[in-house]
């Protein structure tokens, strides 16, 4: 079985950072907003650590920032990254930061 790559073309594709589950996030807010000023600011392939992203939960598994919502609705069905990964026939399907890694 494949996984998810946890890459940077990924990282900057990834919907979670827009998801409602976390918009509400301060944890959340603050990763994001470290990573922008960081490597949006370069275009190397720069690498980051997945306690430092705040999203990409289909590729590194649950989210480690406990204020997320999870009684709000995820977009992942919206994510490029879930489309061209076709993870609506893997399980978990939805809920990554709930729920763990896909299992492709």
């Amino acid at each position: 079985m494949s996984k998810v790559e946890f890459s940077v073309m990924n990282i900057k594709r990834c919907l979670c950072p827009q998801c409602p589950v976390q918009s509400e996030s301060v944890c959340a807010e603050g990763k994001w907003r470290i990573m922008q000023e960081i490597a949006w600011a370069s275009e190397s392939g720069m690498y980051f650590e997945a306690d430092r992203v705040p999203g990409m939960y289909c590729s590194t598994g649950k989210a480690l920032c406990k204020d997320i919502n999870l009684k709000k609705m995820c977009i992942c069905e919206k994510c490029p990254v879930w489309k061209e990964n076709n993870l609506k026939n893997v399980e978990p399907k939805l809920y990554f930061c709930q729920k763990g890694e896909s299992k492709k």
